[in-house]
């Protein structure tokens, strides 16, 4: 009983362990079948609705058989609606959900079940959301007993775990995908994006802030932590690191604004602020993200594109170039030879954007447009 119990344990651990890494579902099989004995087993993720069923994890089936299952028999498969009807957590057996002997008679027992030497399966649908299932099933072969109740309790006793972890696996990728579109959002952006722990320890840096550290630009990486190459600079910055990094319950989280001087160009800004205003548990603090650091580049374009403010005040593609060229900087002049047309067609264009768009001088119109278009790279 002890060496049983102990059994269960190591499978439990392996559940757990399957929620964070999703391909040990294939062990997880391997233990239960051997514990069931079954000849294979799967996890299959259902949609009833669409008509599809989706391999999570198997083993002990045939692959063209598992191709098939997806392409026709499931289609006739005699027990798919009924399971799909099926409470989660709820152990079932073939012979509970339909007649054995009117199950040997169907298309599905005789092309697909009996050619792979299964006789009977017994399982329980493990997640669900929406219409959609998984379903944990394993399968014995021709010759064992119907299953016994005492196998129908191992496996409702390790049903809740798998439930769990895959509830568990569902909220990591959940999370995960939203790391990866904040992850994309940030790669778009205009301005340089810096995140570090602590210990002033870089944790992420977005394209532009990755630019911003590399060879000859003001800010690096040594040994691991955020610094700049001007000493002057670098005290000033990690003094500001300081004054935002949570210190204790009740710190204020402000933002520091720091001018970094550039040779021979205009000066970055960075807003330092804290980014670590959350709660909750407080282990492992020093590797969380605790401040971030934006820096705005004057020197670059703060918008990619301007189709946007085109459809929106119905600028002529003329009229577009026009606007183009006078966002650039460098009054009328610059834009006429820029665009290789007289000042004058400039000037006209310009009065009839002013129009449309409301803006009563070209002053204003820039600030029209810096407050529609977001300031994403090309």
């Amino acid at each position: 009983m002890i060496q049983s119990a102990h059994g269960l344990m190591n499978i439990v651990g392996l559940i757990h362990d399957a929620a964070l890494e999703p391909p040990l579902w294939r062990n997880v099989l391997l233990c239960l079948m051997r514990r069931l004995g079954g000849i294979a087993g799967g996890m299959w993720l259902n949609d009833p609705v669409a008509a599809t069923a989706v391999p999570i994890a198997h083993t002990g089936l045939d692959p063209s058989y598992t191709d098939r299952y997806s392409q026709h028999y499931l289609h006739v498969d005699p027990v798919f609606r009924i399971k799909s009807g099926l409470p989660v957590g709820g152990i079932v057996s073939t012979s509970m959900l339909m007649r054995h002997d009117a199950f040997v008679r169907t298309e599905f027992y005789n092309d697909w079940f009996r050619p792979q030497g299964f006789h009977e399966a017994i399982g329980a649908p493990v997640h669900r959301q929406a219409a959609r299932f998984t379903w944990l099933s394993i399968v014995r072969p021709k010759g064992k007993a119907a299953p016994a109740p005492g196998d129908m309790a191992v496996l409702a006793g390790l049903v809740p775990h798998i439930v769990r972890a895959l509830n568990v696996t569902q909220r990591l990728d959940m999370l995960a995908d939203r790391q990866h579109a904040l992850r994309d959002a940030l790669a778009a952006a205009v301005h340089a994006v810096v995140l570090v722990d602590r210990q002033c320890r870089l944790v992420f840096a977005n394209a532009a802030g990755e630019a911003l550290l590399g060879p000859r630009q003001p800010l690096t990486v040594r040994q691991g932590r955020l610094k700049a190459r001007d000493l002057a600079v670098d005290a000033a910055l990690q003094a500001a690191l300081a004054r935002v990094l949570p210190q204790a319950r009740g710190h204020e989280h402000g933002v520091v604004e720091l001018s970094v001087p550039r040779r021979g160009r205009r000066p970055l800004l960075l807003s330092v602020l804290s980014g670590c205003a959350r709660g909750g548990d407080h282990r492992d603090l020093d590797q969380r993200v605790a401040a971030m650091i934006i820096a705005a580049d004057p020197e670059v374009r703060p918008w990619s594109r301007l189709e946007g403010v085109i459809a929106t005040y119905g600028l002529t593609p003329a009229e577009g170039r026009v606007l183009d060229a006078v966002l650039d900087g460098g009054g009328l002049d610059r834009a006429a030879d820029r665009l290789g047309i007289g000042r004058a067609t400039v000037k006209t264009h310009l009065n009839r954007i002013l129009a449309k768009t409301g803006a009563a001088r070209q002053n204003e119109l820039v600030q029209l447009v810096a407050a529609m278009v977001p300031p994403l790279r090309r």
